[in-house]
């Protein structure tokens, strides 16, 4: 009897636990926020993005949390670099820019990590192949843009696909909300969370957020117009050598 009652509260508290989590905002009072840089990138030959805004707005984005604190979360963007931006070349990223609602947490940071893909075919988890991957510390920090290098080699004419992953913090006492706008997008926004249900990329709109459009930004330039040092210094000892040559065959 001990065990069967053991048992049953054992189902109780897992169940408990599972509807514990659900898709809720961060409950600050919507208001459209100025929004501040940490560690701005320097000028790049592409701004990727979808927003028609760089604005935060708060109490507008979602996570899967419980009382605030989140579970994994992993919030995506799509890029079609020929079809959306025209970008027909092979392209090096150099940083991947990501808009932060609100980050807070007992210990004053926490961890995320940037994830970045090419896509094959529709947007599941299976047709993705992972380029680059970077974690981040992230501190206290509400209404900014986040600035992370990493370094990226895309080719030309991928489906180019950005991930912000936030590990479960609830153990930790961490909360993030991703930075999003409702002034337009020229492609969806994507988040999946398995403990809330949604195990694969879902548009927010899908999930009843429509409003959520998440600020995601990519700087990359062109791969042919980046010239590593040593490739350059390799040209100039050959030009000397062969100006050597010359100058002793005519002397």
């Amino acid at each position: 009897m001990k065990k069967i009652t053991l048992t049953l509260l054992s189902v109780i508290v897992t169940v408990s636990m599972v509807f514990a989590q659900n898709f809720s905002t961060s409950g600050l009072t919507p208001t459209k926020n100025k929004t501040s840089y940490f560690n701005k990138s320097v000028d790049a030959t592409y701004f990727i993005t979808h927003s028609q805004s760089q604005t935060i707005v708060s109490g507008n984005s979602v996570s899967c949390n419980s009382g605030g604190l989140h579970t994994d979360n992993s919030f995506w963007r799509v890029f079609d670099l020929v079809g959306d931006f025209g970008i027909n070349e092979a392209i090096d990223i150099s940083s991947v820019e990501v808009a932060i609602e609100t980050a807070a947490s007992s210990g004053g940071t926490q961890p995320i990590s940037i994830n970045i893909y090419t896509l094959s075919g529709p947007f599941v988890l299976a047709n993705l192949s992972l380029i680059a991957t970077k974690a981040v510390t992230v501190s206290d920090q509400t209404n900014s843009i986040l600035s992370v290098p990493i370094s990226a080699a895309i080719p030309s004419g991928s489906l180019l696909v950005v991930e912000v992953f936030t590990p479960d913090g609830q153990s930790s006492g961490n909360s993030f909300f991703i930075g999003s706008n409702n002034s337009g997008e020229t492609a969806p926004s994507y988040i999946s969370a398995a403990s809330c249900g949604i195990v694969g990329p879902t548009t927010t709109a899908d999930l009843g957020f429509p409003n959520m459009q998440i600020v995601l930004n990519v700087n990359a330039d062109s791969a042919a117009a980046l010239v590593p040092l040593n490739s350059w210094a390799i040209v100039i000892s050959l030009l000397l050598i062969s100006l050597f040559v010359v100058i002793r065959i005519r002397f």
